[in-house]
């Protein structure tokens, strides 16, 4: 009897655990659909965004042979849409490309790669569509498309009357567009010039010579002294081309050449016709730009074009989420984690006061999607280095900036890629990022944005359309300096000639040049930062000759032979001085010292410092203290002596930039003044 007791309590208690678990499983399973279909009715109450759309639109790219590549393909509107990737219409996607998360990869780029891929999203049975073409090309296709002059021809003359008003076309082609420069003689034609001005400029109603918006030269009231050989120069950061023309002034009795018979006057009669028509374009031309220009500067805060607030020395801190822990930001905060390190902790101390939060970062962010046309400069000291083009208005507009304007402004820009994990270089890229966010100035190449919305994150700045400053010294030397150069440090230290030569600078342009440099090294110094590679290689130069401090540092690729690996850190050996190398003590006068250096290199045209010693040697000079700099001959003496306290061993007794700048502004005086005063000497001699 009991041992039937027992099988029964043992039989209900196994079926009520059965049944609790069956119950305890239910509620698990409801609780999961649950889960599973909570989302969807949150998309289906969000989803009045309406039709699907590409946001933006995926676009044509070309892809370094055996290099990597992402193309993405982003989508809004709909309730739950998915994105995928065909080659061609509908066609499986070939080995080594694969499709995730609406992103097409490219592992490793092989020429059967390229072809026609369709970008497809659907959301139920609504689909749409878009399609892009991948090249695979060469790298040395892939870097760059030389300019090209078309116009002047080879002999071309342009034949003219004592009192005429002439236009002296240049038309040029490539990828990027090329800018245009005249010189006359083979003297560079700017602003600074006598009796010379640009469309734009202030003196443009009343200048004799005009340099026009479209690449052509006006020269008003022709007279005998305008015979000359008139260059035109196209460039652009893949290069440059030149041709040249001759100008023949002819009495104002004289039949020009072509007015000579019957069916050459008609000629002329429609040439002078089609003259006047373009006469009367650029004038309206003109008048558009200007009135247009006019309504610009009516706006506010439309002094540059992607210009922060003025004198902010915090950025925002709110909108961030908390991803703190022990008081450290982590993952995508990896960038924004203080750390001190070595001889930064004086200035990187004083920056992170005012950069203390992640948020700091915000009114930086810009989406990667914006950055078009990637090409590989190199590598830098953080990774990767391209030369990419950015929508500025597009940039605005996520900035919600007021802009009447509807025109795409596409303008190059250097990106700067994160990819090391090493403290002291992702240190070393924040001060990088606050150097150019808080200093601002027309010589100073400006920061557009921080794409840190995935790894790895880039630094976004301004570049210019004809490159780096030391490519473009390259470029001036003439044959005879070339071989001069080689002579003097062996041919192992020449650099490749360039395909076409471009007017070499005069006097006032190189320390007008030096000027612009002393005066963007000071505006950094007056923040009291330290730019710590300063050199023609980081600078950029543009059509206009205007210089601009930047920060390229291409460790790897065709400045590569200019940095030196020291202490596990790679430095600009040949033009630091000692207590930066020995002591990696940075200052204004660290500075000061490799701003001489880098005047230096525009008067040898780009030659490498002490190039006839190696690394080794250099290094070993400085720490015995007996390296020693040679001024060039060519240079003002004023400038030399300038130049010479700049190298001086002490820090202390090297002058401040505002001293530099005053020094160098006065030499400039002196030289424009030497200059007009040999102009009217030259046009009494001709007169007489």
């Amino acid at each position: 009897m009991c041992l039937c007791r027992r099988v029964l309590l043992i039989f209900l208690l196994t079926t009520g655990f059965y049944e609790f678990l069956k119950a305890e499983d239910a509620i698990h399973q409801s609780g999961l659909k649950m889960h599973i279909h909570r989302p969807r009715k949150h998309r289906a109450a969000g989803s009045t965004d309406g039709d699907l759309r590409f946001e933006p639109a995926p676009y044509n790219k070309k892809l370094e042979l055996n290099g990597v590549g992402k193309i993405h393909c982003k989508v809004a509107g709909g309730v739950a849409p998915t994105v995928q990737w065909f080659m061609n219409d509908e066609e499986p996607l070939p080995e080594g490309v694969s499709s995730a998360n609406g992103t097409l990869l490219i592992a490793e780029a092989k020429r059967e790669h390229a072809g026609l891929y369709t970008c497809k999203a659907t959301d139920g049975d609504k689909s749409i569509t878009a399609k892009i073409t991948l090249d695979i090309v060469e790298w040395f296709l892939f870097v760059q498309l030389p300019p090209r002059v078309l116009e002047p021809t080879a002999g071309q003359q342009v034949h003219v009357r004592i009192g005429d008003d002439v236009f002296l076309n240049c038309k040029a082609i490539g990828d990027p567009p090329p800018t245009i420069h005249w010189d006359r003689n083979r003297t560079i034609l700017t602003s600074q010039s006598d009796e010379v001005d640009t469309e734009d400029g202030t003196n443009a109603s009343s200048a004799r010579i005009l340099l026009l918006n479209n690449g052509s030269l006006q020269i008003r009231n022709v007279s005998e002294q305008d015979s000359y050989r008139y260059g035109c120069t196209a460039g652009s950061a893949a290069g440059l081309s030149r041709a040249e023309l001759e100008l023949i002034v002819h009495p104002e009795s004289d039949l020009l050449p072509s007015e000579s018979s019957g069916v050459a006057g008609k000629a002329v009669l429609v040439s002078i016709s089609v003259a006047g028509a373009y006469m009367l374009l650029v004038l309206a031309l003109m008048v558009y730009c200007r009135r247009r220009r006019l309504k610009r500067r009516q706006r506010a805060g439309e002094k540059e074009e992607l210009e922060m607030a003025e004198g902010r020395e915090k950025l925002v801190e709110e909108g961030e989420e908390k991803k703190v822990q022990n008081g450290a930001p982590l993952h995508n905060g990896r960038l924004l984690h203080e750390r001190d390190s070595g001889a930064d902790n004086s200035e990187v101390s004083v920056m992170s006061r005012a950069s203390k939060k992640s948020g700091q970062y915000e009114q930086l962010s810009i989406p990667k999607s914006l950055l078009t046309e990637q090409i590989t400069l190199g590598r830098g000291e953080f990774g990767d280095v391209y030369l990419a083009k950015l929508d500025l208005l597009q940039v605005k507009k996520l900035r919600n900036k007021d802009e009447s304007d509807t025109e795409a402004k596409v303008k190059p820009v250097l990106v700067k890629a994160l990819t090391t994990k090493d403290e002291n270089q992702l240190a070393e890229f924040r001060r990088q990022l606050d150097l150019f966010s808080r200093v601002r100035h027309e010589n100073i190449s400006r920061l557009f944005g921080l794409c840190n919305e995935s790894d790895p994150h880039y630094m976004v700045l301004e570049h210019t359309d004809w490159g780096d400053l030391k490519t473009f010294l390259i470029a001036t030397r003439t044959d005879e300096e070339n071989e001069e150069y080689i002579a003097r440090v062996g041919s192992s230290h020449a650099l490749p000639k360039p395909q076409h030569s471009v007017p070499p600078l005069e006097h006032l342009h190189k320390v007008v040049l030096a000027g612009q440099l002393a005066t963007a090294a000071n505006k950094i110094a007056s923040k009291r930062m330290t730019h710590r590679d300063i050199a023609a290689r980081n600078c950029l130069i543009t059509s206009q000759l205007q210089l601009k401090l930047s920060f390229p540092a291409l460790t790897r690729g065709p400045h590569s032979h200019e940095y030196f690996k020291l202490h596990d850190q790679v430095i600009p050996l040949r033009w630091l001085p000692q207590e930066s190398v020995l002591e990696g003590d940075y200052s204004t006068k660290s500075d000061v010292y490799m701003f001489a250096a880098a005047i230096w290199e525009i008067y040898t045209k780009a030659e490498q410092p002490f190039a006839k010693l190696n690394d080794n040697s250099v290094l070993e000079r400085l720490k015995n203290d007996t390296l020693e700099w040679n001024v060039p001959g060519s240079m003002p003496d004023k400038l030399a002596a300038l130049l010479k306290r700049c190298w001086t061993k002490s820090p202390t007794d090297r002058p401040q930039f505002t001293a530099v700048c005053e020094e160098i502004s006065t030499l400039i005086q002196e030289i424009s003044a030497e200059t007009v005063s040999q102009h009217s000497k030259d046009k009494s001699d001709l007169n007489e």
